[in-house]
């Protein structure tokens, strides 16, 4: 059977279910765990099993669901249970860890309503995964504060936004959802240093009349 999945720690065990959308595809761990993550043991045996859905990049233009049939195993020494740890999947989500990754590149161009359709989950789950990405980007990068503050306008998916720009980088300083009066007041209140040796002068084409 043609492996049409390409993840390492999961095989499928039959030929995928599917119809005009959707393929659903039954899963299983390909290699059982070698030790007990307690104690390091290494005689387990199965104890239990459940089904569990995953949700997987689409193939073919179809949605793609992955009917996981995840295996619960005990230690003959400690008595401990565990369920299959997976690389793959992202168990916070019940998605895998790469359309996470997809979701999130996408959300940057689509809306949430059309990514949540071309690969079938929630469109809360994607704002939500979107909401995540955006703040685990926030903590990665320190922008500087700039001496030359660009303040206007920018119309996304036919909404108006606020832009900060760094004029004497020619950068992108930050960008809101919306251009209200207190959405500028407060963003510019978290400016660092802007009482010091920050800002040195505000410029805006639109938005600076109503400050």
């Amino acid at each position: 059977m043609t492996d049409l999945l390409f993840l390492p720690d999961l095989t499928a065990i039959e030929p995928p279910q599917e119809n005009e959308n959707d393929m659903m595809f039954k899963v299983e761990a390909t290699d059982p765990p070698e030790r007990c993550p307690e104690c390091g043991f290494n005689r387990l045996y199965k104890h239990t099993s459940r089904k569990q859905l995953i949700m997987d990049l689409p193939i073919r233009l179809k949605r793609v669901g992955l009917q996981l049939n995840r295996r619960r195993y005990k230690c003959r020494e400690c008595n401990s249970t565990f369920w299959e740890r997976l690389i793959s999947i992202d168990e916070k989500r019940s998605m895998t860890k790469r359309l996470i990754e997809s979701v999130e590149e996408q959300s940057k161009s689509k809306t949430f309503v059309e990514v949540a359709e071309s690969v079938g989950v929630d469109e809360k789950t994607v704002r939500n995964i979107f909401k995540d990405y955006v703040a685990f980007k926030e903590r990665e990068y320190q922008f500087e504060t700039p001496k030359w503050l660009g303040i206007d306008e920018i119309h996304i998916i036919r909404k108006p936004r606020l832009v900060l720009t760094n004029i004497e980088r020619k950068t992108i300083f930050d960008l809101k959802p919306n251009r209200n009066k207190e959405t500028v007041i407060q963003r510019i209140s978290e400016l660092h240093d802007r009482d010091y040796n920050g800002v040195k002068q505000v410029m805006s084409k639109t938005l600076i009349k109503t400050l």
